[in-house]
């Protein structure tokens, strides 16, 4: 499948209409016959280790059921049991999970943009990638007739006389070093408190909500609940297979008559979504509107 070029996103812009024609795929179009041995190699390699993949996964599989019916096997009395077997013992007392949350999180985060730019780079988010692009083009044409000289030394001396003047030292007194009084240091812990209280609160309001929301959707749609990403974040691509085919959809002309009913929403079938609102008892959208 081929990404859609610049010149196709300027032909778009300018013109309306893009210049690249619709590709017409046959299935097995892409497949050779005329394999090179080494390909070959490589094909075999990757099932044999595909293989090896699926065996340890099945082991490992084995392993964790054998020991999760074995149990922990603490003599003593005193010791909690987790009903979740020799995993579950071995989760609730491993001492790095309170230390190491935190740095996976912040992982997962660096991942999925990491992911997200090389996307971008690479023009699998062609739309990102045409925007960035050419808005760096105009950018680097008016970087050409700005001043730059004269900005920067304005600039550095703007931040030098604000922020490096003498009467820093008259922020220091009154501000920075100032000691609180008695009712000053009661008053902003009250005032700490108080937020503290309202941020809990809120996120347990938002906990109850999210919980509510997904029991009503697990209830209205199935159990199968999974977040659809905007941008591409999966970590292996969803190739086409080789048996894959598309051709070009052209539409059937029609008459005034036909788009002014199609506008109208003649025959029109609206298909339901997912989206709830309501407090107590969470509705479709567009039932909720109706009824409204």
């Amino acid at each position: 499948m081929m990404c859609k070029s610049f010149h196709h996103f300027v032909s778009a812009l300018i013109m309306g209409r893009g210049n690249m024609k619709h590709q017409v795929i046959d299935p097995d179009n892409d497949v050779d016959d005329n394999i090179s041995p080494w390909d070959k190699r490589m094909i075999e390699a990757e099932k044999r280790a595909k293989k090896r993949a699926q065996e340890y996964a099945e082991q490992q599989e084995q392993h964790f059921k054998e020991m999760e019916e074995i149990g922990e096997m603490n003599e003593d009395l005193t010791a909690i049991q987790n009903s979740r077997g020799f995993s579950g013992f071995v989760q609730s007392v491993d001492p790095t999970r309170v230390y190491m949350i935190q740095i996976q999180q912040y992982l997962e985060l660096i991942c999925t943009w990491l992911r997200v730019s090389t996307n971008i780079v690479v023009w699998e988010e062609c739309y990102f990638s045409f925007l960035i692009t050419f808005m760096s083009f105009i950018l680097s044409v008016v970087a050409i007739f700005l001043p730059w000289g004269f900005l920067l030394r304005w600039t550095c001396r703007i931040i030098v006389w604000v922020a490096f003047g003498p009467w820093m030292k008259l922020a220091d007194i009154y501000y920075f070093n100032r000691e609180e009084t008695a009712e000053e240091k009661k008053e902003n812990t009250n005032r700490r408190q108080q937020w503290l209280n309202e941020k809990k609160l809120e996120a347990q309001t938002k906990r109850e909500k999210a919980a509510k929301l997904r029991d009503f959707k697990e209830y209205m749609f199935g159990e199968h609940i999974c977040r659809v990403n905007i941008l591409k974040k999966d970590r292996y691509y969803d190739l086409p297979l080789p048996t894959s085919s598309a051709n070009a959809y052209y539409p059937k002309a029609k008459s005034l008559g036909e788009l002014a009913m199609q506008e109208a929403g003649y025959r029109r079938t609206r298909v339901n979504g997912q989206q709830l609102v309501g407090e107590m008892i969470p509705q479709v959208s567009w039932h909720w509107s109706s009824k409204s």
